[in-house]
């Protein structure tokens, strides 16, 4: 993600934010309860791996690269999964206690998960708009709902983004909540991602 070119828009809204914790919980089982909480509902991945970082699809409970076959999740570090409803945040412990984490943030109270903590954010006094450009220009080569951005730096990087032309750039949006804290100043309680698509800009 290029944080160096990015802009916001106020979207002038109240909202009510629900958390979902869980501690300890795989990768597996974390995919599982969110699969549940969004339906049938598309979603994109985060993967980060000691090697790389990756995007994937995520479709009836599974994470899918560009050929559509199922992604080996076994060195993956961290995940952001998210859809325009919901993210869900992975967060592994190497310790021998295992302590992983697992966040899922949305605004409709949706989730019934057992063995999940909840909390409700009830005083969110606003919500931003935020994008980001995810580094490297189209190649122009698509396949399958995917295409390949690339750049000197980082090389390739297949998205699951459809028909990305040549030097064109995709954009990730997500959503900052706002909170009046204790002296009164407005501070960034969170910020939940939410999709790609192309750059029209």
């Amino acid at each position: 993600m290029d944080r160096r070119q990015s802009g916001c828009a106020r979207m002038n809204n109240k909202a009510t934010l629900f958390v979902s914790t869980r501690q300890k919980l795989p990768l597996a089982d974390a995919l599982a309860a969110f699969a549940t909480t969004i339906g049938a509902e598309p979603a994109t991945a985060l993967l980060y791996s000691p090697r790389r970082c990756e995007l994937a699809t995520f479709t009836n409970g599974a994470l899918l690269g560009p050929d559509g076959q199922p992604l080996d999740i076994s060195s993956v570090f961290e995940s952001r999964v998210f859809c325009e409803s919901a993210e869900l945040r992975w967060l592994n412990d190497p310790g021998p206690e295992q302590c992983h984490r697992a966040v899922i943030l949305m605004e409709q109270d949706r989730t019934d998960l057992s063995g999940w903590d909840k909390d409700t954010i009830d005083d969110v006094i606003d919500k931003l708009e935020q994008t980001y450009l995810l580094w490297g220009e189209g190649t122009g080569s698509t396949s399958n709902g995917w295409s390949e951005l690339a750049t000197a730096r980082i090389g390739a990087l297949p998205v699951p983004v459809a028909n990305v032309g040549k030097n064109q750039r995709v954009l990730l949006h997500s959503v900052e909540y706002i909170v009046e804290a204790d002296h009164g100043n407005a501070v960034i309680f969170d910020e939940r991602l939410v999709k790609l698509e192309v750059s029209h800009g």
